[in-house]
């Protein structure tokens, strides 16, 4: 997502001048002020999240979450369910240290009432998940996002595909 692109999704989300990391946990109640969470407030939590990802700032993925998030990488595996900032923040410092240029864009996200899904296209460099060639690898992910009032995000249940190498959505992808 460029620049520009960010700009134009909280400019819709009507938080622009906010700083990313400020704005993303009141984003719902940012972008409409009866509280209904919209696709626009949905959009500035997860630009938030890939700039987390890319950035590998744990401290900066928590805040997205409330203090009792559930954050479920492998939904079903207690080992892959992480409760609370604590473990969501141990989880993200452990999961993003072995990766590298990582670039990320998500679809349009699909909502009803406090509930998001939204699609991720990940692509980033990971030596121990792709030890052969250049490191590439692709994230097909989709993210099953419970959100409290306040536009943290209370439940996020990962959905993924993980593809060797660096692959480019096609024509389309992402489109609600």
């Amino acid at each position: 997502m460029t620049a520009r692109t960010h700009r134009r999704a909280l400019l819709r989300a009507g938080i622009a001048a906010l700083p990313l990391a400020a704005a993303a946990p009141t984003a719902a109640l940012a972008a409409d002020r009866t509280g209904r969470l919209t696709a626009g407030a949905v959009s500035c939590w997860t630009v938030a999240y890939l700039d987390a990802w890319r950035t590998k700032n744990d401290t900066a993925a928590v805040r997205l979450f409330t203090p009792d998030a559930v954050y479920e990488a492998v939904p079903g595996v207690p080992a892959q369910t992480f409760r609370g900032r604590d473990e969501i923040g141990r989880y993200w410092r452990e999961i993003t240290a072995g990766q590298s240029e990582m670039t990320g864009r998500h679809g349009t996200p699909v909502v009803t009432g406090d509930r998001a899904a939204v699609e991720l296209w990940v692509t980033l460099r990971a030596p121990a998940l792709n030890p052969d060639g250049d490191h590439w690898i692709t994230l097909l992910e989709t993210n099953v996002l419970l959100f409290a009032p306040d536009g943290r995000c209370r439940r996020n249940t990962e959905y993924w595909n993980l593809q060797m190498g660096r692959l480019e959505p096609p024509q389309g992808w992402g489109a609600a």
